[in-house]
């Protein structure tokens, strides 16, 4: 077994957590708190289901970590993924110019991958042949559900599917 390259996913990880964790809670939909854990929880679930869906680990992870992020620097609820653009373009910006350190940067052509599912995962009952969309709105049901969130509706049913699919039987 190789070890995961997800190095640049880390990185983007500790750089915004290093922006966020100073955010105070005002005029937010969700506390930080919860939006932190959220990035990390979500990004771990990311890495497994691209090992079980044949993905990118570090693209799904680096979607994982910025697929809330107008949540977080906009305090958007509504819309945040259609909103979601200018927000990832800027952390990849600065991830890219400095953030990264030593680590390669993030291309174009992986921005495009990663702007491409996170603009689109709160439609969680359409279904697409964008694999890396398709993984963010089943990741982001699943870590949903394993915090004990509401799942009802189009989340139970990727969470039910996504269980199913790996063996557990969860009704």
């Amino acid at each position: 077994m190789n070890n995961l390259e997800i190095k640049r996913a880390n990185r983007m990880m500790l750089m915004l957590f290093s922006e966020w964790k100073g955010h105070g809670n005002e005029g937010r939909p969700l506390k930080i708190e919860w939006n932190i854990m959220h990035m990390f929880t979500s990004s771990q679930l990311a890495k497994l289901y691209a090992l079980k869906k044949g993905l990118d680990p570090e693209i799904c992870a680096l979607i994982a970590v910025l697929h809330d992020i107008a949540v977080v620097e906009g305090k958007f609820r509504e819309n945040h993924d259609g909103l979601a653009t200018e927000y990832v373009k800027g952390a990849i910006k600065r991830y890219n110019e400095g953030g990264r350190y030593k680590l390669e940067p993030i291309t174009e052509k992986e921005t495009e991958t990663i702007l491409s599912a996170v603009v689109v995962h709160g439609y969680k009952s359409d279904y697409s042949d964008n694999p890396y969309a398709e993984m963010i709105k089943d990741v982001d049901s699943l870590d949903a559900y394993l915090h004990g969130l509401d799942t009802q509706k189009d989340r139970h049913i990727r969470v039910s599917g996504f269980l199913e699919e790996i063996g557990i039987d969860n009704e």
